[in-house]
């Protein structure tokens, strides 16, 4: 599927994937750096972009889409102009519902969902007006959130401006329908599919704790089959019409899994293409 990018996710901590440790075979078509805005982008994460020759996303970890306002104090100025400088391509945030409007401080709990969503939407929008690129509003793992609302529609309505698109973290997708509602996920035909440019693959494990099992995000873990199978159904409900990023977060594992694991990703995405040659041919 050649409208479909692979990338690999970083933070300041991964100097592992400095240097030549990530091969210039083509599995690396961008790189996702998790950003806190006053600290910037260390050279190493510039070098291997550059080295690359591959396109970079940012993941903003100082931000509040959820609510309280993460936009003043001049830190989206200072975003557009990293973004600007290092001629990005993309903004990606898991809604940081941790944040409480203040950099230095932490949210207790998730907010409500539904009452976030426009709070999301109108946050999400400026950012990308004012950095001049693409705002990918991510599904966030949660292990506990009040009520039991539903994802697809909070992430519809999240996205619902121009320049703001959706990311969706297939992982937390598991963890948020296992640990909220108890069940696998269900993806509805009924959504803005094409709003989804791009994919989060990631580990997780389960622990069990009085007698029910929780979800719980961790990136070292195996990226469990699970997934893949949601991939093929969400490259089936969006269609190849338009460009998706795929991006692989294993941080703090080194530059060799991530390697194993894209060209794993790409054998996967050949069989989709495949399997959806076919059911047009029937």
């Amino acid at each position: 599927m050649s409208s479909v990018r692979i990338g690999v996710g970083v933070e300041a901590a991964c100097d592992q994937y400095a240097e030549s440790a990530l091969s210039e075979a083509g599995l690396t078509d961008f790189v996702e750096y998790g950003i806190h805005v006053a600290r910037g982008v260390p050279e190493w994460v510039r070098a291997v972009r550059e080295r690359l020759g591959a396109r970079l996303n940012l993941h903003p970890l100082d931000l509040n889409l959820g609510g309280g306002d993460s936009t003043t104090d001049g830190w989206c100025e200072a975003l557009a102009g990293l973004a600007r400088e290092l001629r990005a391509t993309a903004l990606v945030s898991d809604m940081g519902f941790w944040y409480l409007g203040h950099r230095g401080s932490t949210w207790p709990r998730p907010p409500s969902m539904p009452a976030a969503a426009a709070a999301c939407r109108d946050t999400a929008a400026r950012i990308a007006r004012a950095c001049g690129i693409p705002f990918r509003v991510e599904n966030p793992p949660l292990e506990w959130v009040p009520g039991q609302p539903s994802l697809w529609h909070f992430l519809e309505q999240a996205s619902a401006e121009d320049g703001v698109e959706l990311c969706l973290d297939l992982s937390h997708l598991l963890q948020f329908e296992m640990n909220v509602h108890g069940r696998a996920p269900t993806l509805p035909r009924s959504f803005p599919w094409q709003k989804v440019t791009e994919l989060h693959l990631a580990g997780f494990i389960r622990v069990e704790y009085q007698g029910r099992q929780h979800y719980i995000d961790e990136h070292l873990a195996d990226i469990p089959d699970e997934e893949y199978r949601l991939l093929s159904q969400v490259l089936e409900l969006r269609g190849s019409g338009s460009p998706l990023e795929i991006c692989l977060e294993m941080e703090p594992r080194g530059a060799a899994a991530f390697e194993a694991e894209a060209s794993r990703l790409r054998e996967a995405l050949g069989g989709s293409a495949r399997q959806a040659l076919e059911r047009r041919r029937r």
